[in-house]
């Protein structure tokens, strides 16, 4: 076994299944609540290290429930299936690197360990929190199936304090096949782990997060109560404009991570 291509992290076991992230490539469904709205441009480049560029005052985010897979760990989904179940919640904004646009993450959370070192590994600035969202079932009257009318919601909580609130209304029974920033651009993530002493390398790299996805989400509208925390600052995503609100499925298929360059700071 070589330690480069077959383990993903810690620990290390001859036979590799006590790694806490099982090798890829992984794929990702989700179900999940999401709000596209216009945000206060100025505060928002607050967010963005160099050599990034803020290309708009639009914001996504969404909060959502997710069931991850990968070919080289697929006793996880019997054995221990809440390895690879768990909760997300997140921002995104529109930048510029080098004249293309990406999408770039600079908050989110989710509720499991394995979801939460294997995002850090890959550039997503993960945080461990409380995620919840109405759930549908087919034999529940009032809430069976996504369809105008229908009323869900949810929230992200974290050391004592609710981050957001996040209420959607839908308003539609046709869904699209596609939603904002996310469904537009590859992601851009910021891979930095400082060497925390002289004698280690700190690592410091912008990468493209290159996948394919695809989308069943149907419109509304939305509130979107932002409050943060001592911890969590999220003043910056608080809406200027009306909150167009989604419930949509996910299916993500990641398809590579390609270096682009390196932060240089604020």
């Amino acid at each position: 076994m070589s330690l480069v291509n077959d383990f993903w992290s810690t620990p290390l076991t001859r036979s590799g299944r006590s790694a806490l992230v099982p090798r890829g490539p992984w794929q990702y469904a989700m179900t999940g609540l999401g709000a596209y709205y216009r945000a206060d441009f100025d505060v928002l480049k607050e967010l963005v290290p160099k050599p990034l560029e803020l290309v708009s005052d639009e914001v996504f985010t969404y909060l959502t429930e997710i069931i991850s897979w990968s070919p080289n760990a697929v006793d996880l989904a019997l054995d221990v299936p809440d390895l690879v179940q768990y909760s997300e919640g997140a921002f995104f904004l529109k930048v510029r690197l080098k004249g293309l646009n990406y999408v770039y993450c600079p908050f989110m959370w989710v509720d499991n360990d394995l979801s939460f070192l294997r995002g850090l590994l890959a550039g997503w600035p993960k945080k461990l929190a409380k995620i919840s969202i109405t759930r549908l079932h087919p034999l529940l009257e009032h809430l069976n199936e996504p369809r105008k009318g229908i009323r869900l919601g949810g929230y992200i909580s974290r050391a004592g304090s609710t981050l957001y609130r996040l209420k959607v209304e839908l308003t539609s029974n046709s869904p699209t096949n596609s939603l904002p920033l996310i469904s537009e651009h590859s992601f851009l993530l910021p891979r930095y782990f400082p060497g925390v002493a002289p004698e280690l390398t700190t690592v410091n790299e912008l990468v493209v997060f290159d996948g394919e996805s695809t989308t069943k989400a149907w419109e509304g509208d939305a509130t979107l109560d932002i409050i943060g925390s001592p911890n969590d600052e999220l003043y910056f995503f608080k809406p200027v404009s009306r909150v167009k609100g989604y419930y949509f499925y996910l299916l993500l298929r990641i398809k590579g991570l390609k270096r682009v360059g390196s932060i240089e700071g604020f």
